[in-house]
């Protein structure tokens, strides 16, 4: 009974402490929503499909795919069905591992085994995608729920077949673990010098059955629905780049420091196999542990955060370091000292576990949640456009395709078969990203409406720097804003221009290096910037701008006119040419033409926070009422200018002569920079 209620007291803190680190790094993946959109357009009638009429296998987790179905079937909220169904599975992999530990061990009831859930639940990785609205979680619970029956039985069998069989259907990596497995009892047969050999190979046929009448009908389907033996990611993502093993030695390096005890953890499982009792156990565990390890090295790792493609043997692993904790204490200390000793154990790895990757999956969840923020603008932006978009083009597409009535174009071909079978890279692009195909020529006789680069400003993916090649893309699409750093590329109307791909892409990667460095280090940005100019085509107008624009920031304003008005001289509808120039204007002549300038760059780009401010800030000399709608706008979209945005706000209200909102402004300037002299002196003198 003791032993009980002390379980039942850590696996209720463990709940406790795994719920805490879930509402920390609480966020949805855009990930999740291509899977939503394909339930969404199945359960509508439209087919396993992302755009509508494009049979595209643009997913790898077909079961999750039709689970979620049933949300959409029932009128539910899909995104929280997806959440709750990844809470569901973490929870049960967390208990699930406790078993897992036990069936390893000569001692299946010491307490020593609870360090496995315990480990899982202080696992700020596991908590971080238990949420995402992905398969991640219940991909990890059939693999390990398919290991621990084979580990238990110490044999395979008809539901080791349909546990793996599941896997398989959830995620492709399904078909290796169940191959492993099937392996490793093969071997154990026929190391085994005192078994029946023929007769045991003979019961090796209900796994392979079971595991075959659930993963054959799905090929069957994919080849006569879709008419590829693979899913169409495959083609988009994988290759033979030296990349792809340095990105995923970093990847594998990054676990194991996380949550691998600084790298000690497969020294630890390695060790265990000296161990006689758990040989058999321990070898297979390694087996997939190690297996895990190469392909993921090999694969690239993955193109999102925090260790997601560790996480399915995770818990095979906290089952090896508990099963490690109890051997070394009882060795070292004897049995009487066990529970202290795995007490210490199990306190400093969960505090390693919690508090060492934190500051990296906090970072990771907010940059996700600004991830899906430009997706969700871009999706808003597209379904208040005047002429419904009827194609947009991104490298995340996921949120924009849910929410939307667009069709969407992936520029790195997950979704698109163009893409990810017939890249054409071009010469001068690096390859230095997982995913690197893309196709410029195709993707612009697509025609999308819009193209958002979802890195900003800069390009980051080969497919959008290489799009900078183009011709049609510098001249046939003007580049808008979401917000003044959430920019977005919209097709000119018209009928276009002839296409001619630049020869050589340096000059593309120089701009982006400037990009890079123009913060830090303008002087150099600026040099990056001329050999850009240099280096590129006369169409290019993006460098004369960025010049201007440090030079306006430097002070030097007639040199910053001179190339702010060159790249106006390329292309008219350089937004920030437009808000930049206007200031040069106000600055030296008054208002001048500066009023035409900024209504330009409004114009152009209405939802600029900059362009709006500037606008307003012209306009409190002649037309105070104006400048209060523009600064207003400029507030309620914020930026770097919110603050003088708000001081000149409370001029123009003053000036308008009313009292009232201006004092109100004034306390909000006030609020966003406490000790502000200006606001201060304004709330404090009598009127």
């Amino acid at each position: 009974m003791r032993r009980r209620l002390l379980s039942a007291a850590v696996l209720l803190a463990c709940a406790g402490l795994f719920a805490l680190l879930c509402t920390r790094y609480d966020v949805v993946q855009d990930d999740a929503y291509i899977s939503l959109v394909y339930s969404k357009n199945l359960v509508a009638g439209d087919g396993l499909v992302f755009n509508l009429g494009e049979r595209v296998e643009g997913y790898t987790n077909f079961s999750w795919v039709i689970l979620l179905a049933l949300p959409h079937a029932l009128g539910l909220d899909a995104v929280a069905t997806a959440r709750l169904f990844g809470v569901l599975s973490a929870a049960a992999l967390i208990l699930l591992s406790w078993r897992t530990a036990a069936s390893l061990s000569s001692r299946p009831q010491d307490l020593a085994h609870l360090v496995a859930p315990c480990l899982l639940a202080a696992n700020g990785a596991l908590a971080f995608w238990t949420l995402s609205g992905m398969e991640t979680a219940a991909f990890a619970l059939l693999v390990t729920a398919g290991a621990t029956r084979y580990l238990q039985r110490g044999r395979l069998d008809g539901w080791t077949g349909v546990l793996f069989g599941l896997a398989a259907l959830t995620r492709p990596e399904g078909w290796m673990f169940f191959t492993l497995t099937v392996a490793h009892q093969v071997a154990r047969l026929l190391l085994d010098p005192h078994g029946p050999v023929i007769a045991a190979v003979r019961q090796l046929w209900a796994a392979p059955v079971c595991f075959a009448s659930l993963v054959l009908p799905h090929l069957a389907f994919r080849w006569f629905y879709y008419g590829q033996p693979l899913p169409n990611t495959f083609y988009a993502k994988t290759g033979i780049s030296l990349t792809y093993l340095t990105h995923g030695l970093r990847y594998t390096a990054k676990f194991f420091i996380d949550y691998g005890l600084w790298g000690l953890a497969p020294l630890l499982v390695v060790a265990l196999l000296a161990r006689r009792r758990t040989r058999a156990g321990v070898s297979y565990i390694a087996l997939l542990l190690f297996a895990n390890v190469a392909y993921v090295t090999l694969v690239g790792g993955d193109t999102m955060a925090e260790n997601r493609l560790y996480l399915p043997v995770l818990a095979l692993l906290a089952a090896a370091l508990a099963e490690a904790t109890r051997v070394a204490t009882l060795y070292g200390l004897g049995r009487r000292r066990v529970s202290a000793a795995v007490g210490i154990l199990l306190l400093a790895a969960m505090v390693r576990s919690v508090t060492g990757p934190d500051e990296e999956l906090t970072h990771a969840r907010d940059a996700t949640m600004a991830h899906n923020a430009k997706l969700q603008e871009l999706a808003d932006y597209t379904n208040a456009a005047g002429e419904p978009f009827s194609l947009v083009a991104s490298t995340a597409i996921g949120i924009p395709r849910y929410q939307t009535k667009a069709a969407v174009l992936d520029l790195v071909g997950l979704t698109d078969r163009t893409v990810a079978h017939e890249p054409k890279p071009l010469a001068g692009i690096r390859d230095d990203h997982i995913l690197r195909n893309y196709h410029v020529t195709y993707t612009l006789d697509r025609a999308p409406d819009a193209i958002l680069f979802i890195t900003g400003m800069r390009p980051g993916t080969p497919a959008e720097r290489a799009l900078f090649l183009s011709q049609r893309f510098r001249r046939d699409y003007r580049l808008t804003y979401l917000q003044d750093h959430r920019p977005l590329y919209l097709r000119r109307p018209g009928e276009g221009h002839d296409e001619a791909i630049f020869a050589d892409g340096a000059f593309i990667e120089r701009y982006t290096e400037a990009l890079g460095v123009m913060r830090q280090d303008p002087v150099r940005a600026i040099e990056l910037f001329h050999e850009t100019l240099r280096l590129g085509p006369s169409d290019f107008a993006m460098p004369h701008c960025w010049i201007g624009r440090l030079l306006y920031e430097s002070g030097q304003l007639q040199e910053a006119a001179n190339h702010l008005l060159r790249a106006l001289a390329i292309d008219e509808t350089i937004v920030m040419a437009w808000a930049h120039l206007a200031l040069i204007d106000l600055m030296e002549n008054g208002d001048g033409d500066a009023v035409t300038m900024a209504r330009t760059a409004v114009e152009l780009a209405p939802r600029s926070h900059f362009c709006r401010y500037v606008l307003g800030r012209i306009l409190m000399a002649e037309d105070p009422a104006s400048a209060v709608r523009e600064l207003t706008i400029a507030v309620e979209l914020g930026g770097a200018q919110t603050g003088d945005a708000l001081y000149r706000l409370a001029l123009a209200f003053e000036r308008d002569h009313n009292t009232q909102a201006a004092q109100l402004a004034w306390t909000a300037l006030l609020t966003l920079r406490p000790g502000d002299a200006r606001a201060i002196r304004a709330l404090t003198t009598p009127p």
